[in-house]
């Protein structure tokens, strides 16, 4: 990469994106994401095109999803402890939703607020297919921005790449921080691509007391 040959490279800061593989029967569970009613997502505001979105964004609430919500809580308590390395009492999951691309649709840019974690499930994929992309933010809030020009192979590259496409298998399950900028590619296959997005916060007790830093949600309820 260098041609200095008395130089060294550092990673600085580097973001960690966790992927595990679902080893058990999901049969019921399809069977009941796929029955969902949908709503489009051009009734939220949305340009034609980001295709589908459950109407219910609990979807993890119900029972058959248990032992598939069980084990995405022990992945993000993975996360949160051993990537993140977050003194916490327990992680608790929030929303969780269906999406639905069809062939040529896509999804935009765009981070996950009020929360800490985002994940996505992806239950219903074709292989080799490209279905996320994450973005680094180079620019700079209430400073003038100055852009060098670039070689044309920079997003080949691991430290000027601006994007990062990851490719997942079926039934994946990949976890990542929600300020993390993300979007959905098109959907270049023929056949619809269905995903689950999860959020998870830590419950019960945010943040140090010392620090004046706490949050106790048994106070607010």
């Amino acid at each position: 990469m260098i041609t200095n040959p008395n130089a060294e490279v550092f990673d600085l800061f580097p973001t960690a994106l966790y992927a595990s593989n679902y080893k058990e029967n999901i049969t019921d569970v399809k069977n009941y994401l796929n029955a969902e009613p949908m709503r489009n997502r051009n009734a939220s505001g949305y340009a034609d095109g980001f295709g589908e979105l459950s109407e219910n964004t609990y979807l993890l609430d119900n029972p058959v999803c248990k032992s598939l919500s069980d084990w995405m809580l022990q992945c993000f308590n993975d996360y949160a402890t051993n990537i993140m390395r977050w003194d916490y009492q327990e992680m608790g999951l929030t929303q969780s939703w269906l999406t639905v691309k069809m062939p040529g649709q896509s999804h935009m840019r765009h981070t996950h607020p009020n929360t800490l974690l985002a994940g996505v499930f992806y239950f219903d994929v074709q292989p080799e297919d490209t279905a996320i992309c994450f973005f680094k933010e180079v620019g700079q809030t209430n400073r003038v921005r100055i852009e060098p020009k670039q070689l044309q192979d920079f997003n080949s590259h691991t430290y000027s790449r601006e994007e990062q496409y990851f490719t997942p298998k079926q039934n994946d399950f990949i976890v990542f921080p929600s300020y993390l900028s993300h979007g959905v590619p098109p959907n270049k296959t023929d056949k619809p691509r269905r995903a689950l997005g999860v959020n998870a916060i830590i419950s019960k007790t945010l943040g140090d007391r010392g620090s004046i830093a706490e949050i106790q949600y048994s106070r607010y309820a």
